[in-house]
């Protein structure tokens, strides 16, 4: 297939955890672009963002194992003998700019293979741009692949992927089309390494998209007992021990209220436990993973999200602590879910999550480790009908005019027309 409007996703898994990707992915769709993904791995087995049809996306798959298949040999064959000069000179490019370590080698080899895998596939469609999420390998991919094809490439920095301190940062912002930011903090980490007179790349905040004719207030399936949720992946930096803690003070103030917790992670083993020692079983439950369709439900019988996310020193997961010092949160979609549903929001002033939520306009802003403040936030929500209302019907309507999948996929779409027709110019 060959038609106007085609770009391609470098993506990890997919469909996979990033819901607001496949949503983005969605809007790109609603406006007419044709999006095919070339995954590096498979899908997840649960489908999160279970309200979109995968099945409008295109989507071709390279997973490790077939890092030394008779396909991959073929595919590197065919770009070595149709383009020799840009073949040779993207292998000069990686050992220049990636060969400084072990490390940043290992991952550029890997990169350069899964970009010739994609390549024949990616020529056929006719893909003149490329899009990816986070500043890591994906992005990789995303270089090498641009110069097989002779198409732009640009990326989206969410958080710690681009205000930590990883190595090529400066080259892949340079050589992007455009660099996206997720958030005001990650837009500024990316601007400080554009110079202030480079007109070949410039950086523009288009926040994670939700459909809010899908997540939509339901007044009537309100739970008759207070109800407190938190959705998000079970790992240390999101202060969920502080919430369960907070739990704990509630229910020894002869409190009726329910906690659900949904989600899973490396902390989920310490929580059961940690729910088990407090005896919390009758009002904390941990759902695991759900999908969209299941979340949303639970999100209309609830009374107030929670999300007391914290800092964490030394990196974390697939952040290691010699690239990232100190991991902060940026716009947790899940934050943006709940809003968009007219939840109030209790969470920290950690990262980029004052940027979404303002205390007392539309949820409350308390300091990070604090499980006694936590617990008076949440009493005073519970307590006070009417500012639970308040807060909601405000964080609705800020989901409504700044985070719809429709008013960010336009801004990003727009990005996307306007890099393609500078290269069809030049």
């Amino acid at each position: 297939m060959c038609s106007d409007k085609v770009i391609a996703y470098i993506t990890e898994g997919f469909p996979g955890v990033m819901t607001f990707l496949e949503r983005e992915i969605a809007g790109l769709i609603q406006r007419g672009w044709y999006v095919s993904v070339f995954a590096l791995h498979k899908e997840y087995p649960v489908h999160y963002a279970a309200e979109l049809d995968h099945n409008l996306v295109d989507t071709h798959y390279c997973l490790n194992r077939n890092l030394f298949s008779v396909k991959m040999l073929r595919s590197h064959l065919k770009i070595l003998f149709h383009l020799p000069k840009v073949y040779l000179q993207s292998i000069l490019f990686m050992l220049r700019a990636y060969g400084s370590s072990w490390y940043s080698l290992s991952r550029a080899i890997y990169a350069f293979m899964k970009a010739g895998y994609f390549y024949d596939t990616a020529r056929s469609l006719g893909v003149e741009h490329l899009h990816a999420h986070f500043a890591g390998r994906t992005v990789d991919v995303a270089i090498f692949l641009s110069k097989f094809l002779d198409v732009g490439f640009s990326f989206t920095g969410h958080s710690n992927d681009v205000t930590g301190n990883y190595p090529l940062l400066q080259e892949k912002i340079n050589l992007a089309s455009f660099v996206v930011a997720e958030n005001k903090r990650a837009l500024k980490a990316i601007n400080s390494y554009i110079p202030s007179n480079s007109y070949s790349v410039d950086a523009h905040i288009v926040h994670p998209g939700v459909d809010t004719r899908f997540f939509k207030p339901n007044p009537g399936t309100k739970s008759d007992a207070p109800t407190l949720i938190s959705v998000t992946r079970l790992v240390a930096s999101k202060g969920l021990d502080d919430l369960v803690r907070a739990c704990s003070m509630l229910r020894d103030m002869g409190r009726e209220f329910r906690c659900d917790i949904v989600g899973d992670g490396p902390v989920y083993q310490q929580l059961q436990n940690q729910i088990r020692n407090e005896r919390l079983e009758e009002h904390v439950t941990l759902y695991g993973t759900l999908s969209s369709i299941d979340i949303v439900q639970l999100l209309a019988k609830a009374w107030i999200f929670v999300l007391p996310c914290v800092r964490i020193s030394g990196g974390q997961g697939d952040h290691p602590g010699k690239f990232v010092s100190v991991l902060e949160d940026g716009i947790p979609s899940s934050i943006v879910e709940a809003m968009a549903v007219g939840l109030p929001v209790v969470t920290t002033d950690v990262g980029s999550l004052p940027e979404i939520v303002e205390n007392s306009v539309n949820g409350i802003v308390i300091s990070e480790r604090d499980s006694d403040g936590l617990s008076k936030a949440l009493l005073q929500l519970i307590d006070d009908s009417l500012l639970r209302d308040k807060l909601g019907r405000q964080a609705r309507k800020l989901i409504v005019s700044d985070f719809d999948t429709a008013v960010c996929t336009n801004v990003l779409s727009s990005l996307m027309s306007r890099a393609i027709n500078n290269r069809r110019v030049v």
